[in-house]
């Protein structure tokens, strides 16, 4: 079976590092004012604190302290050990993709297959060609891309805010990866 996740509050939790990464940068507590997928809204961000934060985050690479959530990391290695095909793809510069590869690598993840779209690229063409079983992200836009591109079964995963959209019909939100397995082999026994 060929899987395929996004990387970020799906396999590591990006959030958290980058909330004190930019109360570090920006030498000031942020405060959640809600469960915005948007940075700005999330922590009520000028633009010019933003982009600072962003681009100190990208220059210092952050990518690599973000660390991997510990039930997706489960659900990794266990599809790899039935010999699924994983796939990760993410819509990050082509420096965090590259250290995101190191940090599998490090994880013992080499077989798993980084793929990155550039910041705020689509997942629709990397979907349509790769023809996975399962697509699992936190975002609704890339979860819509996954049922246009005619993945079978795609669910969104919670990963601490709201989608930064509105719901895809059909889409499931889970917890996290780990419930993918779970219902995989549910799938198996029935």
């Amino acid at each position: 079976m060929r899987i395929a996740i996004d990387a970020d509050q799906v396999l590591f939790d990006f959030l958290s590092t980058w909330h004190t990464f930019a109360e570090n940068t920006l030498k000031r507590e942020l405060v959640e004012r809600n469960q915005s997928y948007h940075l700005i809204a999330r922590y009520g961000l000028s633009m010019a604190e933003f982009v600072r934060c962003c681009t100190m985050f990208d220059l210092r690479d952050a990518w690599k302290d973000c660390p991997v959530i510990p039930e997706a990391l489960e659900a990794v290695q266990a599809w790899l050990e039935a010999d699924h095909e994983v796939f990760v793809i993410s819509a990050v510069s082509v420096k965090a993709r590259k250290s995101r590869q190191k940090v599998l690598d490090k994880l013992g993840l080499r077989q798993v297959r980084l793929m990155g779209v550039g910041f705020g690229g689509s997942k629709f063409d990397p979907l349509r060609i790769l023809k996975p079983e399962i697509f699992a992200d936190d975002l609704w836009a890339h979860c819509r891309e996954a049922v246009d591109a005619g993945v079978p079964r795609v669910a969104r995963i919670r990963g601490n805010h709201d989608g930064g959209g509105g719901p895809v019909p059909g889409v499931p939100v889970l917890e996290n990866i780990g419930e993918l397995v779970i219902e995989q082999q549910n799938d198996h026994i029935g």
